[in-house]
């Protein structure tokens, strides 16, 4: 009879287990994150130490930094991982050069950043960090991700990581005014009279609320803390109400408002509006990462809408509750889930719309999910996965059937399968659409000159549209530039950056809406 071999027993692969983070832990470890806004990493940061947390942001990635990330990692990467992991590594090293040793660094510092999975290289960044600080010298740092559609139960795995509801409720606060701020800057910046005002005033409006967001991390209604249910519920309603309407709120708030509107506009500089989306990292940079564009498109004459986090965050949200119809149905369990979803993206609007109400009313509301879905869902299935997905789409159909800009600009890193699909249907909307003027712009770390010669290419067009609009303007109103002129002069109220002239509809630029407001103006006083 034949002899059979004993099989050998399967290995199969298990990734070596991570060291926690504890929460004995967190008097001595630093948390280091970043790679957002400055304006965004520095609300953050104050709301880690709020909370009780040793933190640090990472300073804004450089070209050096995509050079070291490209060292590190594997070939055929995004952008956004060469320079969020060349960021780290740099800072490490910095570290080491003032003394720390290899062993404390990876004892004392820590990683957190989002993660994600899906069909693009997003999912990989986790394991690529590990790899390329291991290639660095520096193996066994701790990275620590949350799932961006599972963030409580992520972040509840790391013991010395407690969400707790001051903590939460702080995070949404910092989002929200990094994103408030972050499009009032584009806003402001091209019309200021003083060059560099705008900055200064951000920067202090910036210093003001972090530290109204430093001073909330341990905030008790009682004391000493109500215990049972009813203690608990009312412990949440209460500090839920404090953070997020509270005496202290609204006052940090108003004084970050009173510092922005000292900037004196001239509201009547002819510029095209732009507005800039895309790959999340790409277009949310101010930095080397996408070649400092939004600064290049002011040098160039343009106005810069950029997209809030909050967009994105409503649109996950938004496509959790269309996966959940689509797989369940609705009944029973998954209706109380659909029911959650819905209020948590409409409540995150609200408490945005508010939010902005009081810093000024500069900023565009949040996008409305259920139109881009509508929009897009001819051309682009809602519910594929993948980076932002329909928004794109349905984006570039607001602007163009909306006349909500005169250029749309889509940024995105080499090579992303999801903005690379969604440009190649904005393509054939171009075609059809006579207002939709479109520049997709891959942000390659050594294409710089050959993208921003792009970029300049495509806004003489925009100048163009910009200008035109203008002067249709003043001849529908029937006003001159000079009665405009004398009207402000009249009214300095109207050159100070929370003036309220803008109206949906109508011209995109915001010298042309101007000009239709104070042609109102005049009419009504004459």
């Amino acid at each position: 009879m034949p002899v059979h071999a004993e099989p050998e027993p399967v290995q199969h692969y298990r990734r070596r287990p991570d060291r926690p983070f504890l929460a004995e832990e967190r008097s001595r470890t630093t948390i280091l994150f970043g790679n957002l806004t400055p304006k965004h990493d520095a609300l953050i940061e104050a709301v880690f130490r709020g909370n009780g947390y040793l933190c640090q942001a990472l300073p804004l990635p450089t070209r050096a930094c995509y050079d070291i990330g490209k060292e590190f990692c594997n070939n055929g990467l995004c952008n956004p991982n060469y320079y969020t992991a060349g960021n780290l590594i740099q800072y490490l090293r910095q570290l080491k050069r003032e003394g720390w040793s290899t062993e404390d660094i990876i004892d004392r510092f820590l990683y957190f950043s989002i993660g994600g999975c899906g069909p693009c290289r997003f999912g990989m960044y986790e394991s690529e960090y590990k790899l390329a600080l291991e290639n660095a010298g520096f193996p066994g740092f701790r990275v620590l991700t949350f799932q961006s559609n599972r963030v409580i139960r992520e972040g509840s795995n790391q013991p010395g990581l407690a969400y707790t509801v001051n903590f939460g409720l702080g995070m949404l606060n910092a989002l929200n005014f990094g994103d408030i701020l972050f499009e009032m800057a584009y806003r402001i910046r091209p019309y200021e009279v003083e060059p560099g005002a705008t900055d200064r005033a951000m920067e202090e409006a910036t210093r003001i609320l972090a530290e109204h967001l430093a001073g909330q991390g341990f905030y008790e209604p009682f004391q000493p803390p109500r215990k049972g249910r009813l203690g608990s519920t009312l412990s949440i309603l209460l500090k839920i109400c404090h953070h997020l309407a509270g005496r202290e709120w609204r006052r940090a708030l108003e004084q970050a408002r009173d510092v922005l509107n000292q900037v004196e506009v001239d509201w009547l500089r002819v510029k095209p509006l732009v507005k800039a989306t895309g790959e999340f990292y790409s277009a949310i940079s101010e930095g080397d990462a996408n070649h400092n564009l939004y600064r290049f498109l002011e040098s160039e004459g343009a106005e810069v809408l950029v997209d809030p986090i909050g967009n994105l965050v409503r649109y996950w949200i938004h496509q959790a509750r269309g996966h959940n119809r689509r797989r369940k149905g609705l009944s029973g369990w998954s209706r109380k889930k659909e029911w959650t979803l819905a209020f948590a993206e409409w409540f995150w609007g609200w408490q945005y719309r508010r939010t902005a109400r009081l810093l000024g009313g500069l900023a565009h509301d949040l996008e409305d999910q259920d139109e881009l879905e509508k929009l897009a869902e001819p051309y682009y299935d809602p519910l594929t996965r993948g980076g932002e997905a329909h928004l794109l789409v349905g984006r570039g159909l607001v602007v163009a059937r909306h006349r909500a800009a005169h250029l749309y600009l889509s940024v995105k890193p080499f090579g992303c399968m999801p903005s690379t699909q969604a440009d190649a249907v904005l393509f054939m909307l171009a075609a059809r659409e006579p207002d939709l003027t479109f520049l997709p712009l891959e942000t390659l770390g050594e294409g710089e000159v050959h993208a921003l010669s792009r970029v300049q290419m495509a806004l003489g067009e925009a100048r163009r549209k910009a200008v035109t609009e203008f002067e249709e303007e003043l001849r529908r109103q029937r006003v001159t530039r000079q009665q405009v002129e004398q009207w402000v002069a009249r009214h300095p109220e109207a050159r100070r950056p929370f003036y309220p002239f803008r109206r949906k509809g109508g011209p995109a630029g915001t010298a042309a809406q101007f000009v239709r407001h104070v042609a109102a103006q005049v009419r009504r006083e004459s």
